[in-house]
């Protein structure tokens, strides 16, 4: 029964938890490392996500800004274009005005 006793005992200590195993410094580092790989992949891919809603978000608003940019250049090209219509309405005018003083005065009667 001795001898029984003794290889339960030998097994026993060849026997290695991992709850009494010892972390060296190595180990300590190389785990930190890797949750700080994980928690900076992890902020990354949320940052990512993030700068996508934003970029969609300032394409709709310079989207926006660029059709009420159409609409007032559209309604400004309209005030110029009636008023050079008008300006030459008015040389025209001024034009046949200025043929009729020119004319010398036709004789009545031949």
């Amino acid at each position: 029964m001795l001898p029984v006793a003794v290889l339960l005992t030998v097994l026993a200590g060849c026997h290695k938890d991992e709850d009494r195993r010892v972390e060296g410094p190595a180990e300590r580092a190389g785990r930190e490392l890797d949750q700080a790989s994980k928690k900076a992949a992890t902020e990354l891919a949320k940052a990512n996500q993030e700068l996508k809603v934003a970029a969609a978000k300032t394409g709709r608003e310079l989207d926006a800004f660029a059709d009420k940019a159409e609409e007032h250049l559209d309604k400004a090209a309209d005030a110029v274009g009636r008023k050079l219509e008008r300006a030459g309405e008015k040389i025209q005018a001024n034009a046949k005005a200025a043929r009729e003083d020119e004319e010398p005065a036709k004789p009545k009667g031949k």
